[in-house]
């Protein structure tokens, strides 16, 4: 089975990863371990297991918060979109930017 997730990248730098629509829930500081953990579940592992869960942090999709500039979010496909594509085409910020370059996306220069 496939575990849908979501990454979001809050304007204050930090990353929340949330699994499923009741799973796993995180907030991370460091876009590398961040994007590591991403991998794995693209990789088709899953939260089992894991340490940190923070249910209390997730968050409801908002449009208008979006365009607010409050966060940018992706989901699992545009993640795989991004990863595919092979680069960045615009520059979103250094944990956005160093997220995807953990994954081995080429990102703009500064």
């Amino acid at each position: 089975m496939k575990t849908y997730f979501d990454v979001i990248f809050l304007n204050n730098g930090d990353i929340i990863l949330q699994v499923g629509t009741t799973g796993f829930v995180h907030t991370y500081d460091d876009p590398a371990q961040a994007a590591q953990d991403v991998k794995i579940l693209l990789d088709g592992g899953n939260t089992a297991g894991w340490d940190g869960n923070e249910p209390a942090g997730r968050m409801i999709y908002d449009l208008q918060t979006e365009v607010n500039g409050a966060y940018i979010w992706h989901n699992q496909t545009s993640i795989k979109s991004i990863i595919s594509a092979g680069a960045l085409h615009s520059n979103h910020g250094c944990s956005f930017n160093s997220f995807y370059a953990a994954l081995g996306v080429q990102v703009p220069e500064d």
